[in-house]
């Protein structure tokens, strides 16, 4: 690896020094990857800090230099893609109900709903599921994402292996 990077101001998050899951390529290797970052404008704000250009525009033809430390590296190729379209598959014909059993959580959640946070019990524990998972599975939700897709890509082909 070098010690230069490149991402696109379309993978920035909003906050100036914020911890972030972001794609970036080597600049030496031109390897893309993903790795969970601190990003910033001053170097002096982060521990190890790495320059990555950050390019924009419609061509890409616009860029700055910023910071980055590398936390980790997210590794997508770590997830078993069988698996993940097996049990996709499997869900379009199973309950998508998810019972907790738990009395702690149904207050917690109720009393969410009940402050007006959320609009139902179903709604708040979705939303800070996937909240969850995308802050600390990131690489799992993008595998599962592009999963999908594909599944999505053929429906055709899909409903004809059910019917044999």
């Amino acid at each position: 690896m070098s010690n230069h990077y490149i991402t696109s101001a379309d993978h920035l998050p909003e906050e100036s020094q914020a911890e972030t899951t972001l794609q970036i390529t080597d600049a030496q290797t031109k390897r893309i990857f993903e790795a969970r970052v601190r990003i910033a404008q001053d170097p002096d704000k982060l521990t190890d800090p790495e320059p990555v250009t950050v390019v924009a525009g419609p061509h890409e033809n616009v860029s700055e230099t910023r910071y980055i430390e590398l936390l980790d590296e997210t590794d997508t190729s770590g997830f078993d893609r069988e698996l993940l379209t097996q049990l996709a598959t499997e869900q379009e014909t199973r309950s998508n109900i998810l019972n907790t059993r738990s009395d702690d959580l149904s207050v917690l959640l109720r009393y969410l709903v009940e402050t007006g946070e959320y609009e139902s019990t179903a709604n708040a524990l979705r939303e800070i599921a996937f909240s969850y998972l995308a802050a600390e599975h990131p690489a799992l939700i993008d595998t599962y994402a592009e999963v999908r897709e594909e599944l999505d890509d053929d429906p055709l082909g899909r409903a004809l292996e059910q019917r044999e």
